[in-house]
């Protein structure tokens, strides 16, 4: 099995000041399952609790991830889709004849 380091970037407003900031999202793609993964921040109480590597350790990440591609929401679109979402629904049998 094939494990690929994913990186998703994007913007959000800060509600304490209203600026812009940017985001970096890490995700882990085994087989067809993604995990969302997050680099750790390591505080060292000897140095008023700053990690002073964490930045290097999220560089060295977003360095090696390739970009998470947008999923098409047109290709996971039915016709049982509905109000709840890409959730299935039962469909009523039209033609009169029970598979039971």
């Amino acid at each position: 099995m094939q494990v690929s380091l994913f990186k998703k970037v994007g913007t959000y407003e800060d509600k304490k000041d209203g600026k812009e900031k940017q985001y970096t999202n890490f995700y882990l793609r085994c087989g067809d399952s993604l995990i969302p993964i997050e680099p750790c921040f390591f505080p060292d109480k000897d140095n008023d609790n700053k990690d002073y590597q964490y930045a290097g350790r999220k560089e060295v990440m977003k360095a090696f991830a390739e970009v998470l591609p947008d999923k098409d929401k047109s290709a996971d679109k039915t016709p049982a889709d509905n109000k709840r979402g890409n959730k299935p629904s039962l469909e009523p049998i039209t033609d009169g004849v029970s598979p039971f």
